[in-house]
């Protein structure tokens, strides 16, 4: 006989007299599972039921962004709107503000507080006053994370008081991360103790003089992670000076920290456990103490395009950072970096550099240079030059027919890859010498510009295809850009005859690879 089943239908907890399990919590575990949310939908549970009536008001964590709001003219409490008036949607955030820190039962035990504000309406000042930000809020000895951002248009012409960063921040032993992002760091007169804090990130933060932001620095002796971008004083000197240790220092970064109006302070550090170097338009860096640096991995140098920065600067930094595994270096930062072989000074050596990556710029670097960095880097195992910046103007390649090749095309470099090319003469011929010379090279992969098929045929194409190698191993590959930024693929030199000595014409498996995929690509060519 058929056995039957009988299916028994059991609620959900809190369904038609369900057991509520997590309501029967006691209150401090309900505001501990709450403080994992978003503050936005902490203070919604209160729709709930009445037994979830200020529980977050205990909560530790507090996040408020007010690109997520409550509507409040919708009578619905749980109602988030995604407001495109920005001028309604700050007020809505502002009013949400104001319950939050009106309400919260002790906001000096607070472990994490998140305050981000996208301003992008002329009416901030009224807006932003109403709130109880500045008034009511005073970090607690709990507080481990704080991340204040005020960002837009308009955000540096908040009135200073509403972006001010409360007084104690400078005493805070517990605080272990600080991201500011345009706020206002007033003059600091008394000592500063960080002595917890990991994580220091400072961007677009208006500070009184060079002289306080060293003080920040110095007083947090654990540091590892330091982030200063755009951050510039409404005082200077020709004389200032930043000069620290941190000696846990792990990754340091500093982007547009000055431009040309405005004199860049040097700073002198001592990092002997740095391991990730990024510098963005700013070369006045100098390292103290064991050189160079031993346990640098990653570094990007782009010096930008001041011309008070000279190539002596540039070198002495190179011959700091010459440790490093992986390197990147600007257009900007090559055209200082030319000058120097100019008047005869050589590159450091690179001993255990295995990546490197190029950019050329406008002014692109000398054949010699090219050769002089590669003789500078003899592990050296993947080569990437990003062409983006070049925009015709020759690379006088020229002259390295009688020169010895150097070390890394003969015995490491295996991966070369082109970015943006768009097969200019003098482009060709540098593609040319690397195929030519690259005796253990395996792959090597070009990403034509949008501007290929404009100027040049499909002939240039299969010609790029069948330059001739030094090893048997090569394969090179080409790539044409989608509207959207993808890499569509063309074809490579598998897909054709590669006997060097064959005549386009008579190479038909490419000539049909490539007809299939114009016929593929119509529409992407039209819209070029």
């Amino acid at each position: 006989m058929e056995a039957k089943y009988t299916k028994i239908w059991r609620p959900w907890p809190g369904i038609d007299g369900g057991d509520d399990r997590l309501s029967s919590l006691p209150d401090q575990i309900i505001s501990y599972i709450l403080s994992f949310m978003e503050t936005k939908y902490a203070v919604g549970t209160e729709a709930l039921s009445r037994r979830w009536e200020g529980l977050w008001t205990r909560v530790s964590n507090l996040d408020l962004d007010n690109r997520l709001v409550y509507d409040d003219s919708s009578g619905d409490d749980l109602k988030i709107v995604y407001a495109s008036d920005a001028k309604r949607r700050d007020s809505q955030f502002c009013h949400f503000v104001d319950k939050v820190l009106g309400e919260h039962k002790n906001l000096n035990s607070l472990t994490r507080f998140r305050f981000h504000f996208a301003v992008e309406h002329r009416q901030y000042s009224t807006v932003l006053r109403r709130t109880r930000f500045k008034r009511e809020l005073v970090f607690g000895p709990a507080i481990e994370e704080i991340d204040v951002r005020v960002c837009g248009e308009t955000a540096l012409g908040i009135p200073q008081c509403m972006r001010c960063i409360p007084e104690n921040f400078y005493t805070l032993k517990n605080l272990k991360v600080a991201r500011l992002s345009g706020v206002v760091l007033g003059a600091i007169n008394r000592p500063v103790f960080l002595p917890s804090l990991k994580i220091l990130q400072l961007s677009y933060v208006k500070m009184k003089d060079f002289e306080s932001l060293g003080r920040i620095i110095s007083g947090c002796p654990v540091l590892e992670i330091f982030h200063l971008e755009s951050c510039h004083p409404s005082s200077k000197n020709e004389s200032d000076r930043i000069e620290v240790s941190l000696p846990r220092l792990k990754n340091f970064k500093v982007s547009d920290y000055g431009n040309w109006d405005d004199p860049m302070c040097p700073i002198v550090i001592e990092a002997p456990n740095l391991e990730d170097l990024y510098l963005e338009h700013f070369a006045e860096l100098q390292f103290k103490g064991k050189i160079p640096l031993s346990r640098l991995h990653v570094a990007h140098v782009d010096v930008g395009q001041d011309c008070r920065t000279s190539y002596h600067d540039v070198i002495r930094l190179l011959s700091q950072i010459s440790n490093a595994r992986k390197l990147s270096l600007s257009g900007e930062t090559l055209v200082h970096l030319s000058a120097a072989t100019d008047d005869d000074v050589r590159l450091p050596i690179f001993p255990n550099l295995t990546h490197l990556t190029i950019g050329i710029g406008l002014f692109g670097p000398t054949s010699w240079f090219l050769h002089s960095l590669l003789n500078s880097a003899s592990k050296l195992q993947s080569l990437v030059i990003d062409m983006r910046g070049h925009w015709g103007v020759p690379l006088r390649w020229e002259g390295l027919e009688t020169a010895c090749t150097p070390h890394c095309l003969l015995s490491s470099l295996e991966e070369i890859e082109v970015r943006e090319l768009v097969a200019y003469p003098d482009e060709k011929k540098m593609i040319a010498y690397l195929l030519k010379s690259g005796a253990v090279l395996r792959k090597v992969n070009m990403h034509v510009n949008s501007r290929f098929l404009e100027l040049m045929g499909r002939k240039d194409l299969v010609a790029l295809l069948k330059l001739p190698r030094r090893s048997s191993t090569c394969q090179v590959e080409l790539f044409f850009p989608f509207e959207d930024d993808r890499d569509s693929y063309i074809g490579s030199d598998d897909e054709s005859d590669t006997d060097d000595n064959v005549d386009d014409g008579d190479s038909d498996s490419t000539d049909d690879k490539i007809d299939c995929e114009d016929d593929a690509s119509d529409s992407e060519e039209d819209s070029l």
